[in-house]
């Protein structure tokens, strides 16, 4: 959902409008897939002094009761907060509330569930409070309730990739790897949810955007020093992403000893194994950073994943929207972007992922 304030939300799939506030800033939704509620509430800019302000104002009419604690998130002041209020019964739940950029107000954002269901929402209701954005840029970074949880701060580690006979020197800070895994195990929690739901696709979709997500600045500095030292020698940008491709075809192929079975993109690049969906979402960040229009395919059918790149090459390809994407297999060693497996060229057998 979008709205005047500059905002949105990337809702785990489900959740439908019950009712709106009489000023039309409030509105209140209900999953209908976990037992679980949210109200978002937004306030014009000197409607309160603060987000805490704004979020203790909420809380209290919802007669709740919770700790509350200040953080940065965007170059902005916002406050996380758990609660409990006893409304229609017992619940439990968790509140945000954030200043938005260009003094346009103060968004707050609530999750609560009965207690008897904390338990088995508590990663339901965090993922949806991440999924704000308060502006573009928020779309590519992580969101708050994973940077309260592992803060933008820390040693930066340095690794060394080899990729087309070139060294490449980069550095990844230890919160990197440690705030990916915590990202993904949660929202494959999110996910298990909706093994019996006619939402699964879709909400298989949104698993591997907020992967995306969360991936996309923890590695901007290595895709900006893998760009520096191979675009200088390639003919053209898909020159470039044939050697990412060849250089992930020789890859370790692990699987992960998770719940999630996915590898976090930065254990990757500092020398964790991978399989192919891990390896074609690794593909697809740094392809992105790298202004190339890369996206992801993932079929249950097959088992199997691979990445999408938009290119005038000639070769074979899936639609997504009005783009034809090359295939590129990140498990078969040797080959090119326009070419797939014999047998798995169905596209209606492939669900695309597109990111923004």
């Amino acid at each position: 959902m979008t709205n005047k304030y500059g905002l949105s939300i990337d809702f785990p799939e489900g959740f439908s409008l019950v009712n709106i506030g009489h000023d039309g800033h409030s509105m209140q939704l209900q999953s209908s897939v976990a037992p679980v509620n949210a109200l978002l509430r937004l306030y014009d800019d000197g409607d309160f002094a603060s987000p805490v302000e704004a979020l203790s104002d909420v809380l209290s009419r919802l007669k709740a009761d919770g700790d509350m604690d200040s953080f940065s998130w965007r170059n902005e002041p916002c406050v996380i907060s758990s609660f409990v209020h006893a409304i229609d019964g017992r619940s439990s739940g968790y509140g945000f509330a954030v200043q938005l950029p260009e003094e346009k107000g103060i968004a707050v954002l609530l999750s609560w569930t009965a207690d008897a269901h904390f338990g088995s929402c508590g990663n339901f209701m965090l993922s949806l409070i991440d999924s704000l954005n308060i502006d573009y840029g928020s779309c590519f970074e992580a969101g708050p309730v994973t940077r309260y949880a592992y803060p933008d701060t820390g040693r930066a580690e340095p690794f060394t990739l080899s990729i087309d006979g070139t060294e490449v020197a980069s550095v990844l800070r230890e919160v990197d790897k440690e705030a990916s895994s915590y990202l993904i195990e949660r929202e494959y929690d999110v996910l298990l949810l909706y093994r019996n739901s006619s939402l699964w696709q879709e909400a298989w979709q949104r698993y591997y955007r907020m992967i995306f997500r969360d991936s996309f600045r923890r590695l901007e500095r290595c895709a900006f020093d893998i760009y520096t030292a191979l675009a200088p020698g390639c003919l053209d940008e898909t020159d470039l992403a044939q050697k990412l491709l060849s250089w992930t075809q020789g890859f370790a192929y692990e699987r992960e000893k998770t719940s999630s079975d996915f590898a976090s993109l930065p254990s990757i690049l500092l020398g964790g194994g991978s399989d192919c969906d891990s390896r074609s979402l690794l593909l697809a960040v740094l392809l992105k950073q790298m202004n190339m229009d890369a996206m992801l395919f993932v079929s249950n059918v097959y088992s199997h994943a691979v990445a999408g790149l938009v290119s005038d090459h000639p070769g074979f390809g899936f639609t997504a929207g009005d783009k034809t994407y090359l295939i590129g297999e990140t498990t078969a060693q040797g080959a090119t972007w326009g070419m797939i497996s014999q047998g798995q060229d169905k596209q209606e057998n492939w669900i695309p992922v597109l990111f923004p």
